[in-house]
């Protein structure tokens, strides 16, 4: 499962969206948010990994799958 991530946000985050609040932590380019939009692909298609969540983030993630999908 994937779920998306962009650097294009607004001053005021939408519902259900997660400002990663340590995006240079995760390796990310530029200040980022999380968007509640989930896909399923085939893991052939991942190129490579880019980064990974600090704990904080991950747990707000967490917080948001569970709230989306009960």
């Amino acid at each position: 499962m994937l779920i998306a991530i962009t650097s294009q946000s607004n001053s005021v985050t939408s519902f259900g969206e997660i400002t990663i609040t340590k995006w240079k932590a995760a390796n990310l380019i530029k200040p980022s948010i999380i968007k509640p939009v989930l896909t399923t692909i085939s893991k052939e298609l991942v190129i490579k990994k880019l980064g990974q969540l600090e704990e904080v983030n991950r747990q707000a993630l967490q917080n948001l799958l569970q709230c989306i999908l009960g």
